[in-house]
Parts: structure tokens; C-alpha cells; sequence
């Protein structure tokens, strides 16, 4: 082989290399800017609040939704109460933030007494019902869905909840 051949060999391989690489960057880019038009779309402040709403989803009857009526989620791991689901998680099931300056509300139906906040390692705060972080789910058509319904995903179960507090286990 001669050191023409091998340049243009290592030339193509190298921008190769460059070509994966840019495109990995460029995805992790959109995943990072979807999981944040998701958070408008599903969830959105209305004069410093979020609303943690109750609505039917299907079958599974009245639910936790967001105030765009988005099904909302606890996570069996997160049963020492705190949250879990970080990273590569919460870009799947974006947890219902509360950011500086924002309160926390219930709707119609909703009990206040069983609202709260834990800290949200990635910042922020998460807003919990009777003790459970709150989540959404990108799997979730639109208001009304709840496809993660009993997901065994992310290293632990997923399942909506009453307005009493109850898990839906179905």
C-alpha cells in the first residue's frame, strides 16, 4: 500500500470518527430540547402555580393529572420518598417541577393536605402527591392517555394515582 492510499485511508476514517461523533452531540441536543418542550406542552405555571389536577384516563377511571390534563405517575423506587428517576430517566418520565418562585396548587377534587415538594437532584423541585414524586410520561398520546400504566421501565414500576392518595395497580 502506498502513503498516498494510507493518508487518504486514515483521512476518510478520521472524518468518519468526526461524522458519529457530531451526530451523537446533535442527538443528545434534540433529546435535551424535546424534554424541555415537553414540560411546556404537558405542564405549564399559571400565575406562579402549578396545578395538580383530577381527570379520567380511559378505563383506569379519575386520575392525577397535570393542569393540561397529562396523566401523572409514582415510581416504586421512589418509595423512601425521595426521587429516583434522574438522567436518561427523566427525559422518559419528566417529573412535574416546581421552579424558584412557583407554588404548588390543587384542583378540583384534589386534596391540598396531600401536595408537597421533595428536591429535584437535576434542580428544582418535584412536586409529590401523599408523598410521591410526580412524573409525566413522554409515551403519553395526549391528555386522557396513560400508556405507562404498569411499566416495568427504568428499574421499577410506573402507575398513576387517585385523587385519595391510592396507586392504581393494574
Amino acid at each position: 500500500m502506498t502513503i498516498s492510499r494510507l493518508r487518504r485511508r486514515t483521512k476518510i476514517a478520521v472524518g468518519s470518527v468526526a461524522a458519529v461523533v457530531c451526530l451523537a452531540c446533535l442527538a443528545g441536543l434534540l433529546i435535551y430540547a424535546y424534554a424541555r418542550y415537553v414540560d411546556v406542552v404537558r405542564f405549564t405555571a399559571k400565575d406562579g402555580r402549578i396545578t395538580v389536577d383530577a381527570a379520567p384516563a380511559g378505563p383506569l377511571g379519575n386520575v392525577l393529572v397535570t393542569n393540561k390534563g397529562f396523566a401523572l405517575y409514582m415510581f416504586e423506587p421512589d418509595a423512601a420518598r425521595r426521587v429516583t428517576c434522574t438522567g436518561g430517566c427523566a427525559t422518559a418520565w419528566p417529573p412535574l417541577l416546581v421552579q424558584a418562585g412557583e407554588t404548588v396548587a390543587a384542583g378540583p377534587g384534589v386534596k391540598p393536605g396531600l401536595l408537597g415538594t421533595l428536591p429535584n437532584p437535576g434542580g428544582g423541585r418535584v412536586v409529590t402527591y401523599h408523598g410521591w414524586p410526580l412524573y409525566t410520561y413522554l409515551g403519553d398520546a395526549g391528555p386522557g392517555h396513560a400508556a405507562g400504566q404498569g411499566s416495568d421501565d427504568k428499574g421499577g414500576y410506573w402507575y398513576v394515582m387517585r385523587p385519595s392518595g391510592q396507586i392504581v395497580i393494574s
